[in-house]
Protein backbone atom coordinates (compact mmCIF):
# COMPACT_ATOMS: atom_id res chain seq x y z
CA UNK A 1 0.00 0.00 0.00
CA UNK A 2 1.14 3.85 -0.90
CA UNK A 3 -0.15 6.76 1.19
CA UNK A 4 0.45 9.33 -1.84
CA UNK A 5 1.21 8.96 -5.08
CA UNK A 6 3.47 11.75 -6.80
CA UNK A 7 5.49 9.97 -9.32
CA UNK A 8 5.95 6.46 -11.05
CA UNK A 9 8.49 6.06 -8.95
CA UNK A 10 6.66 6.24 -5.86
CA UNK A 11 5.36 2.81 -6.46
CA UNK A 12 8.10 -0.93 -6.73
CA UNK A 13 7.56 -3.13 -9.51
CA UNK A 14 5.03 -5.25 -8.40
CA UNK A 15 3.07 -2.26 -7.70
CA UNK A 16 3.09 -0.94 -10.92
CA UNK A 17 2.48 -4.25 -12.54
CA UNK A 18 -0.16 -4.70 -10.70
CA UNK A 19 -2.81 -2.12 -12.03
CA UNK A 20 -2.12 -3.75 -15.30
CA UNK A 21 -4.46 -6.22 -14.43
CA UNK A 22 -8.08 -5.90 -14.44
CA UNK A 23 -9.65 -5.73 -11.11
CA UNK A 24 -12.97 -5.73 -9.55
CA UNK A 25 -13.96 -2.65 -8.07
CA UNK A 26 -14.48 -2.77 -4.52
CA UNK A 27 -16.28 0.17 -2.58
CA UNK A 28 -12.83 0.70 -1.06
CA UNK A 29 -14.23 4.75 -0.64
CA UNK A 30 -17.42 3.96 0.81
CA UNK A 31 -18.53 6.87 2.76
CA UNK A 32 -15.01 9.19 1.87
CA UNK A 33 -14.59 12.10 0.62
CA UNK A 34 -12.26 12.67 -1.71
CA UNK A 35 -11.17 16.17 -2.90
CA UNK A 36 -10.09 17.38 -6.56
CA UNK A 37 -8.27 20.26 -6.88
CA UNK A 38 -7.02 21.19 -10.64
CA UNK A 39 -4.97 24.37 -11.23
CA UNK A 40 -4.89 23.88 -14.83
CA UNK A 41 -7.55 22.75 -17.36
CA UNK A 42 -8.79 18.92 -17.68
CA UNK A 43 -11.07 16.93 -19.21
CA UNK A 44 -9.86 13.06 -19.30
CA UNK A 45 -8.35 13.34 -15.78
CA UNK A 46 -10.78 15.22 -14.09
CA UNK A 47 -14.02 13.40 -15.53
CA UNK A 48 -12.13 9.81 -15.43
CA UNK A 49 -11.56 10.50 -11.23
CA UNK A 50 -14.67 11.89 -10.55
CA UNK A 51 -16.34 9.06 -12.02
CA UNK A 52 -13.62 6.31 -10.64
CA UNK A 53 -14.06 7.45 -6.80
CA UNK A 54 -18.28 7.40 -7.81
CA UNK A 55 -17.36 3.27 -8.43
CA UNK A 56 -15.68 2.89 -5.87
CA UNK A 57 -18.06 4.00 -3.21
CA UNK A 58 -16.67 7.17 -2.50
CA UNK A 59 -17.52 10.77 -2.65
CA UNK A 60 -16.18 13.25 -5.15
CA UNK A 61 -15.96 16.75 -4.12
CA UNK A 62 -15.11 19.21 -6.96
CA UNK A 63 -13.31 22.31 -5.33
CA UNK A 64 -12.55 25.29 -7.51
CA UNK A 65 -8.72 26.47 -7.25
CA UNK A 66 -10.44 29.95 -7.99
CA UNK A 67 -12.51 29.89 -5.20
CA UNK A 68 -10.30 28.84 -2.29
CA UNK A 69 -9.26 31.59 0.09
CA UNK A 70 -5.65 32.34 -1.48
CA UNK A 71 -7.37 35.16 -3.07
CA UNK A 72 -8.20 36.70 0.26
CA UNK A 73 -4.07 35.77 1.38
CA UNK A 74 -5.17 32.98 3.59
CA UNK A 75 -1.92 31.08 3.29
CA UNK A 76 -1.10 27.68 1.20
CA UNK A 77 -0.60 25.99 4.92
CA UNK A 78 -3.79 27.31 6.50
CA UNK A 79 -5.63 26.62 3.57
CA UNK A 80 -4.43 22.43 3.24
CA UNK A 81 -5.08 22.51 6.99
CA UNK A 82 -8.50 23.43 6.69
CA UNK A 83 -8.74 20.34 3.85
CA UNK A 84 -7.68 18.05 6.23
CA UNK A 85 -10.53 18.69 8.16
CA UNK A 86 -12.71 17.82 6.09
CA UNK A 87 -10.81 15.47 3.35
CA UNK A 88 -10.14 12.03 3.27
CA UNK A 89 -8.09 12.42 0.24
CA UNK A 90 -6.94 14.83 -2.51
CA UNK A 91 -6.74 14.54 -6.36
CA UNK A 92 -4.56 17.58 -6.66
CA UNK A 93 -3.19 19.01 -10.58
CA UNK A 94 -0.86 21.79 -10.20
CA UNK A 95 1.46 24.16 -11.96
CA UNK A 96 4.34 23.27 -9.73
CA UNK A 97 5.64 19.93 -7.99
CA UNK A 98 6.91 21.57 -5.29
CA UNK A 99 3.14 22.21 -4.18
CA UNK A 100 2.61 18.49 -4.18
CA UNK A 101 5.28 18.12 -1.66
CA UNK A 102 4.40 21.28 0.27
CA UNK A 103 0.59 19.86 0.24
CA UNK A 104 1.84 16.74 1.61
CA UNK A 105 2.76 18.05 5.14
CA UNK A 106 -0.46 20.10 5.82
CA UNK A 107 -2.77 17.50 4.61
CA UNK A 108 -1.70 13.85 6.06
CA UNK A 109 -4.13 11.76 3.88
CA UNK A 110 -3.75 10.23 0.45
CA UNK A 111 -2.88 12.83 -2.23
CA UNK A 112 -2.66 11.94 -5.85
CA UNK A 113 -0.55 13.54 -8.98
CA UNK A 114 -3.10 14.65 -11.34
CA UNK A 115 -0.27 16.39 -13.25
CA UNK A 116 2.28 18.69 -12.74
CA UNK A 117 4.93 20.68 -14.47
CA UNK A 118 7.27 17.36 -14.03
CA UNK A 119 5.36 14.35 -14.07
CA UNK A 120 2.03 12.64 -15.29
CA UNK A 121 2.60 9.56 -13.30
CA UNK A 122 -1.39 8.90 -13.88
CA UNK A 123 -1.58 8.78 -17.90
CA UNK A 124 1.44 6.26 -17.94
CA UNK A 125 0.06 3.89 -15.51
CA UNK A 126 -3.07 3.83 -18.27
CA UNK A 127 -1.10 3.60 -21.14
CA UNK A 128 0.79 0.65 -19.45
CA UNK A 129 -2.46 -0.83 -18.61
CA UNK A 130 -3.58 0.23 -22.74
CA UNK A 131 -0.31 -1.25 -23.65
CA UNK A 132 -0.66 -4.79 -21.99
CA UNK A 133 -4.47 -4.67 -23.26
CA UNK A 134 -3.29 -4.34 -26.53
CA UNK A 135 0.07 -6.73 -26.62
CA UNK A 136 -0.70 -8.85 -23.57
CA UNK A 137 3.45 -8.01 -22.96
CA UNK A 138 5.00 -4.95 -21.94
CA UNK A 139 8.25 -6.50 -23.42
CA UNK A 140 7.91 -3.80 -25.97
CA UNK A 141 9.81 -1.37 -28.28
CA UNK A 142 8.18 2.39 -27.82
CA UNK A 143 8.87 5.17 -29.84
CA UNK A 144 8.72 8.56 -28.32
CA UNK A 145 8.53 11.41 -30.57
CA UNK A 146 9.09 15.00 -29.96
CA UNK A 147 9.21 17.69 -26.82
CA UNK A 148 10.88 15.87 -23.62
CA UNK A 149 7.90 16.52 -21.18
CA UNK A 150 6.63 15.53 -17.71
CA UNK A 151 4.51 12.30 -19.70
CA UNK A 152 7.85 11.28 -21.15
CA UNK A 153 9.63 11.96 -17.95
CA UNK A 154 6.83 9.39 -16.15
CA UNK A 155 7.13 7.16 -19.33
CA UNK A 156 10.94 7.15 -18.56
CA UNK A 157 10.54 6.23 -14.62
CA UNK A 158 8.34 3.08 -16.13
CA UNK A 159 10.79 2.03 -18.12
CA UNK A 160 13.90 2.19 -15.42
CA UNK A 161 11.58 0.35 -12.73
CA UNK A 162 10.10 -2.52 -15.38
CA UNK A 163 13.40 -2.94 -17.24
CA UNK A 164 10.81 -4.99 -20.20
CA UNK A 165 10.45 -2.12 -22.18
CA UNK A 166 12.77 -0.68 -25.03
CA UNK A 167 12.27 3.45 -25.54
CA UNK A 168 13.64 5.71 -28.04
CA UNK A 169 12.92 8.94 -27.36
CA UNK A 170 13.32 10.94 -30.91
CA UNK A 171 13.82 14.62 -29.84
CA UNK A 172 16.32 17.64 -31.21
CA UNK A 173 19.75 17.85 -29.38
CA UNK A 174 18.62 21.27 -28.20
CA UNK A 175 16.06 19.41 -25.88
CA UNK A 176 17.58 16.11 -24.87
CA UNK A 177 20.96 18.44 -23.65
CA UNK A 178 19.24 20.31 -21.37
CA UNK A 179 17.97 17.23 -19.89
CA UNK A 180 19.07 15.49 -16.55
CA UNK A 181 16.89 12.83 -15.96
CA UNK A 182 18.51 9.40 -15.21
CA UNK A 183 17.55 6.50 -17.66
CA UNK A 184 18.79 3.27 -18.18
CA UNK A 185 20.41 0.92 -20.57
CA UNK A 186 17.05 0.16 -21.96
CA UNK A 187 16.62 3.70 -23.35
CA UNK A 188 18.03 5.42 -26.24
CA UNK A 189 17.93 9.08 -26.98
CA UNK A 190 18.04 9.74 -30.97
CA UNK A 191 18.47 13.17 -32.53
CA UNK A 192 18.22 12.55 -35.85
CA UNK A 193 14.56 10.97 -37.02
CA UNK A 194 16.48 9.82 -40.40
CA UNK A 195 18.25 7.63 -38.08
CA UNK A 196 15.51 5.52 -36.13
CA UNK A 197 14.97 1.48 -36.49
CA UNK A 198 11.51 1.69 -37.23
CA UNK A 199 10.91 -2.09 -38.54
CA UNK A 200 10.98 -3.04 -34.71
CA UNK A 201 8.83 -0.63 -33.52
CA UNK A 202 5.40 -1.35 -31.71
CA UNK A 203 4.28 1.69 -30.43
CA UNK A 204 4.72 5.61 -31.32
CA UNK A 205 3.84 7.60 -28.61
CA UNK A 206 3.92 11.63 -29.02
CA UNK A 207 2.55 14.96 -27.03
CA UNK A 208 2.22 18.36 -27.44
CA UNK A 209 4.65 20.64 -28.77
CA UNK A 210 3.97 23.43 -26.20
CA UNK A 211 2.55 21.99 -22.88
CA UNK A 212 0.92 23.73 -20.29
CA UNK A 213 3.43 25.21 -18.33
CA UNK A 214 5.35 26.28 -21.75
CA UNK A 215 4.66 29.57 -22.90
CA UNK A 216 3.65 29.93 -26.68
CA UNK A 217 6.60 29.55 -28.87
CA UNK A 218 7.09 29.47 -32.73
CA UNK A 219 10.69 28.98 -32.25
CA UNK A 220 10.20 25.53 -30.42
CA UNK A 221 7.30 24.37 -32.84
CA UNK A 222 9.64 25.28 -35.49
CA UNK A 223 12.43 23.31 -34.10
CA UNK A 224 10.08 20.16 -33.46
CA UNK A 225 8.15 20.20 -37.01
CA UNK A 226 10.48 17.51 -38.09
CA UNK A 227 9.33 15.30 -35.29
CA UNK A 228 6.05 14.79 -36.03
CA UNK A 229 3.89 11.67 -36.38
CA UNK A 230 3.02 11.36 -39.85
CA UNK A 231 2.02 8.17 -42.11
CA UNK A 232 5.70 8.00 -43.58
CA UNK A 233 7.10 7.36 -40.00
CA UNK A 234 3.97 4.89 -39.00
CA UNK A 235 3.93 2.95 -42.44
CA UNK A 236 8.04 2.27 -41.80
CA UNK A 237 6.81 0.25 -38.21
CA UNK A 238 5.44 -3.21 -37.56
CA UNK A 239 2.12 -3.94 -39.19
CA UNK A 240 0.15 -4.24 -35.72
CA UNK A 241 1.68 -1.05 -34.13
CA UNK A 242 -0.24 1.33 -32.74
CA UNK A 243 0.24 5.40 -32.35
CA UNK A 244 -0.81 6.62 -28.87
CA UNK A 245 -1.24 10.55 -27.85
CA UNK A 246 -2.23 11.18 -24.00
CA UNK A 247 -4.42 14.61 -25.12
CA UNK A 248 -5.52 16.97 -26.16
CA UNK A 249 -3.91 16.87 -29.41
CA UNK A 250 -3.00 19.61 -31.80
CA UNK A 251 -3.83 17.87 -34.89
CA UNK A 252 -1.35 19.12 -37.65
CA UNK A 253 2.05 19.23 -35.59
CA UNK A 254 3.19 17.08 -33.61
CA UNK A 255 0.42 14.27 -35.38
CA UNK A 256 -1.09 14.49 -38.88
CA UNK A 257 -4.30 14.23 -39.18
CA UNK A 258 -4.95 11.06 -41.54
CA UNK A 259 -2.54 9.03 -38.34
CA UNK A 260 -4.70 10.89 -35.52
CA UNK A 261 -7.79 9.45 -37.14
CA UNK A 262 -5.96 6.43 -38.79
CA UNK A 263 -6.81 2.31 -37.68
CA UNK A 264 -3.47 1.96 -35.70
CA UNK A 265 -4.78 5.35 -33.37
CA UNK A 266 -6.14 4.36 -30.15
CA UNK A 267 -5.92 7.31 -28.45
CA UNK A 268 -9.64 6.97 -27.25
CA UNK A 269 -8.67 3.23 -25.96
CA UNK A 270 -5.89 5.42 -24.10
CA UNK A 271 -8.72 8.05 -22.58
CA UNK A 272 -11.24 5.42 -21.33
CA UNK A 273 -8.77 3.50 -19.52
CA UNK A 274 -7.34 6.28 -17.76
CA UNK A 275 -10.53 5.16 -15.40
CA UNK A 276 -9.57 1.82 -15.75
CA UNK A 277 -6.14 2.06 -14.65
CA UNK A 278 -6.81 4.87 -12.02
CA UNK A 279 -9.32 2.69 -10.17
CA UNK A 280 -6.68 0.08 -10.28
CA UNK A 281 -3.98 2.41 -8.85
CA UNK A 282 -6.86 3.71 -6.15
CA UNK A 283 -6.68 -0.14 -4.74
CA UNK A 284 -3.35 0.62 -3.88
CA UNK A 285 -3.62 3.73 -1.72
CA UNK A 286 -4.42 3.42 2.14
CA UNK A 287 -6.92 5.62 2.77
CA UNK A 288 -7.60 4.35 6.20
Amino acid sequence: MVKNFFQISDLTRDQLLSIILPKENKPLLKEKNIGLIFEKNSTRTRLSFTVGISQLGGNPIEIKFEDLNFNRKESFEDTFKALNCYLDGLIYRTTEHNRLLESSKYFNKPIINALSDISHPCQIISDLYTLYERFKTLKLNILWMGDMNNVCFSLVEAVNIIQDINLTICTPRRISDKIKWQMNKNIVIENNPSNLYLNKVNCVMTDVFISMNDKESIEKIELLKKYSVKEDLMSKTLQDSIFMHCLPAKVGLEVSEDVFRSTKSIVWRQAYNRLVAQNNLMQLINWD
